[in-house]
């Protein structure tokens, strides 16, 4: 299949959609470390993109220290590439407050006032709605780089009960020490987006990168007390199944 027909079928930009080309083929040894990569000419012939479109590809992989470029020498895939952080994406309560333990975390926004769940949820719930939320606007971090841009809103009578430790941690793991036992629902959908501007200047992506969404719910008794919807960059992602269990 011709890489014009490829290209025309994504609405993301022309360069984003060759970085991402170029990514996979330094990945899967398709272009090995320390080879030097074909010249802008012949990868021109091969996708059907401009000068212009593939320097700027080939930018971000310098930037993400895949490559470099000597003047007069070519462009070579880097001997050591970096290690590239991987996290399973969570299937129970329990996988979501181990990875959550395993993320640190910067606000970004934190309302002022108690606000009420945003209209659409995105995640089937069908437990009562209370009108009193505190809004939490965050990003999470590995070691190496920011992981996940999160929009938390948790009810306010637990947010002011447990707010020092919230304003330090990611919210799953506290709910789940208070009150994991008394968790009645929990429920949690998986999408793939494109990141936002707000989302991508957070995560350090290009804007409309492909993401993981998650939109997650966690229920007391009778009423909806955490939602959150979060994004990951979706190259960091993976998931595992047992296609046995019942």
């Amino acid at each position: 299949m011709s890489s014009d027909k490829i290209f025309s079928r994504s609405l993301q930009p022309l360069y984003l959609q060759a970085a991402s080309i170029f990514r996979g083929n330094i990945h899967n040894r398709s272009w090995c470390p320390g080879e030097r990569i074909p010249p802008l000419e012949d990868l021109m012939t091969t996708y059907g993109v401009s000068r212009a479109t593939l320097r700027q590809a080939l930018g971000l992989l310098e930037a993400e220290g895949l490559i470099r470029r000597s003047r007069g020498a070519g462009t070579f895939v880097n001997e050591s590439l970096p290690e590239k952080p991987v996290l399973r994406i969570p299937k129970t309560w329990a996988e979501t407050v181990e990875l959550s333990n395993q993320l640190g975390t910067v606000s970004l926004v934190q309302s002022d006032a108690d606000m009420p769940l945003p209209d659409a949820l995105g995640v089937r719930c069908d437990a009562r709605r209370g009108t009193s939320f505190q809004y939490l606007r965050r990003v999470h971090t590995t070691a190496s780089a920011p992981f996940c841009y999160s929009e938390v809103y948790l009810e306010s009578g637990l947010f002011r009960k447990h707010r020092a430790r919230i304003q330090k941690s990611t919210v799953a793991p506290v709910l789940d020490q208070f009150y994991g036992s008394r968790l009645t629902e929990a429920r949690q959908v998986l999408n793939i987006i494109e990141a936002g501007r707000e989302s991508a200047e957070a995560l350090q992506i290009p804007v409309s990168s492909p993401v993981v969404e998650l939109r997650r719910c966690a229920c007391l008794g009778d009423r909806i007390v955490y939602y959150a919807r979060l994004e990951f960059p979706f190259h960091n992602m993976t998931m595992e199944f047992d296609l046995l269990a019942h």
